[in-house]
């Protein structure tokens, strides 16, 4: 028999945050997140809650043992962007058992429907423009910085109380060590850099804000078309960037301008879960520590490719052609391999 049970306690929140690593802990692809982030993001001081929604989290218990847990989650800028009465789930993890995926599920379902909502649709952690989607192939290996993971039995859970695919993303591996830029790109990219009177520069860490502004205008502006798509608001990239700062490498950033207008971004990001990932097997108290000293003593060898854009007015004049060649060679620099994605 399945219990579910809200969280409303500091220890009730921590026990959520460790239930992905109760369940999946031994699999060697699974890696724990940074610690108290996910108590961060579901507190009600947390950004998303302040400003867009609500995240109301459970977990599901079987014989006095957590077994899953799922976060009810409303999003009033999604709602309000589309005209829409949309509810969705997130912070979705379940033991292989159809009993408990429905208990969840129908739990997240029936609080959506007491406050308005029609219709369901996740995973979101919380939203769109934070880890979301749901993993259906390729649970062997660990997931870079930024998305999901969880076993592919996820799918037949989920699918099985009724739900159906909306969106496919994908994300592409791309072995630097191994590749050379094509000549045709590099060509092309220094006969802009060189005849073109837009500047490409990397972010300055001393002028953050001012930077995370030409970000904020490229971001939304270039986003805007793809599925599901809901501006980020300032302060939303502000609380973002605290959280990346420490691991960022500002030559992996660059921001494309023509006379102080924002034209376009590239941003790379050093794969942080390749520290996280040595956290297994280190006692929880220990852990934030035990981060700080891998910040210190180990070199990450991998990134994610997890922004690229250009605002509609500087596209088709080679501006694609610069930001993927200095993406590529920057990373390359410092990397062995990368991902594209989603």
């Amino acid at each position: 028999m399945v219990s579910i049970s809200a969280c409303n306690t500091a220890r009730e929140k921590k026990r959520f945050e460790n239930i992905p690593e109760i369940q999946h802990g031994k699999n060697p692809a699974f890696v724990p997140p940074f610690p108290g982030s996910i108590v961060k993001y579901i507190s009600p001081e947390a950004p998303f809650n302040r400003m867009h929604g609500e995240t109301l989290p459970f977990i599901a218990w079987r014989d006095g043992k957590p077994v899953g847990r799922i976060a009810a989650i409303v999003n009033r800028s999604h709602n309000t962007h589309y005209e829409d009465t949309t509810g969705f789930f997130g912070f979705f993890e379940c033991e292989d058992n159809a009993e408990t995926a429905k208990a969840l599920l129908d739990k997240a379902a029936s609080l959506l429907r007491e406050k308005g909502l029609v219709s369901m649709r996740g995973p979101y952690n919380p939203s769109i423009n934070d880890e979301c989607g749901l993993l259906v192939q390729g649970d062997d290996t660990p997931p870079y910085i930024g998305l999901v993971w969880n076993p592919v039995y996820y799918e037949k859970l989920i699918l099985g109380e009724g739900f159906s695919n909306v969106w496919t993303t994908y994300g592409f591996d791309l072995p630097l060590a191994k590749l050379t830029v094509p000549e045709r790109l590099a060509k092309l990219a220094n006969r802009v850099a060189s005849r073109s009177s837009m500047k490409l520069r990397p972010i300055d860490l001393k002028k953050l804000k001012d930077d995370l502004k030409v970000i904020h205008i490229v971001y939304n502006d270039t986003l805007k078309r793809n599925w599901g798509s809901v501006p980020i608001s300032l302060e939303d990239l502000y609380g973002a960037a605290e959280d990346m700062k420490a691991i960022a490498d500002p030559t992996l950033v660059q921001i494309a301008e023509k006379e102080g207008k924002p034209a376009g971004v590239a941003m790379t990001l050093p794969n942080f879960n390749e520290i996280l990932i040595k956290l297994k097997n280190t006692p929880h108290w220990l852990r934030l520590l035990h981060v700080f000293w891998l910040m210190k003593t180990y070199r990450i060898r991998s990134a994610r490719q997890v922004v690229y854009g250009i605002v509609p007015e500087f596209r088709d004049r080679g501006l694609h052609a610069w930001l993927l060649f200095e993406q590529f060679v920057k990373a390359q620099e410092r990397m062995e391999a990368a991902q594209l994605g989603w």
